[in-house]
């Protein structure tokens, strides 16, 4: 079944997630109050990529004495483009330590204060400005929700170099849906600008970064759809490795991003 089978009730469900939970409020409180206590007990260096006032991200040094080829991640936030912040990423630090990568959680503005494309390039920005200190290969991206539509926008730049690895979690590809709910509300999209701004429609001009898309057993049907038609355009490609795909049993929207710090997750990529 496609989106334009939906009628208009039905359509605004499959694009809340919050429909699949019975409150969205525990999980957002959750990350503030565990990112709160990730910052308070490791360094976290506030950076600005960028000459808006939204435009930094926290990056985490993982100081383990032996580490070489020093790996990190980099990972854009949720919140349909319109909520949340790099702070609300903090709280995966700790696990992306024990795993041996420094942490790098994105900030970008908030629709509808700036336009989605603003947000696509400031998230391009920061990933570049990371490119100065950490090797592309050394690099894994992940993106969830919002933040996996811009991260897959910055992997399907012609410009963009071959990535260690990429995780998009539960996300957005193919924006022409939400003109007609009330996401749209705030992010203003039309017809033209949401063809533009869906990655799905970029994938021929990615590099081949070997890449995993997730999702859990408890999200709409929309939402699944969408990972699994991007994940088979990325494989449609022969000059891209299959991406893997895995739906996490029990796991809503929200608390997938706790599957993150396993290692057997961050290694699906290149698995």
């Amino acid at each position: 079944m496609t989106w334009q089978k939906y009628n208009a009730t039905d359509l605004e469900r499959e694009y809340t997630p919050a429909s699949r939970v019975e409150n969205i409020q525990i999980f957002l409180d959750e990350y503030a109050r565990a990112g709160q206590a990730s910052r308070q007990t490791i360094s976290h260096a506030k950076l600005q990529y960028g000459q808006h006032n939204d435009a930094w991200l926290w990056l985490a040094q993982n100081t383990k004495p032996n580490e070489s080829n020093q790996k990190l991640i980099a990972f854009v936030h949720g919140g349909f483009w319109r909520r949340l912040s790099a702070d609300d990423g903090t709280f995966l630090t700790p696990g992306w330590h024990e795993l041996g990568f420094s942490a790098a959680p994105v900030n970008y503005s908030l629709c509808p204060n700036e336009p989605l494309e603003t947000l696509v390039k400031q998230t391009s920005q920061a990933i570049d400005y990371l490119l100065q200190s950490y090797e592309p290969q050394n690099i894994t991206l992940i993106g969830h929700s919002a933040g996996a539509q811009l991260v897959a926008m910055k992997l399907c730049n012609p410009d963009s170099p071959k990535f260690g690895g990429a995780i998009m979690v539960s996300g957005i590809f193919d924006l022409e849906p939400i003109v007609n709910t009330s996401v749209n509300d705030a992010v203003r999209l039309n017809e033209q600008s949401a063809r533009e701004l869906s990655p799905i429609n970029f994938v021929a001009n990615a590099k081949d970064t070997p890449i995993a898309i997730i999702w859990g057993e408890n999200e709409t049907d929309e939402f699944k759809r969408q990972s699994r038609d991007f994940a088979t355009a990325w494989s449609s490609f022969e000059s891209h490795s299959k991406a893997k795909q895995k739906e996490f049993k029990s796991r809503n929207h929200f608390n997938i991003l706790y599957e993150l710090t396993s290692q057997d997750v961050i290694d699906l990529p290149s698995a």
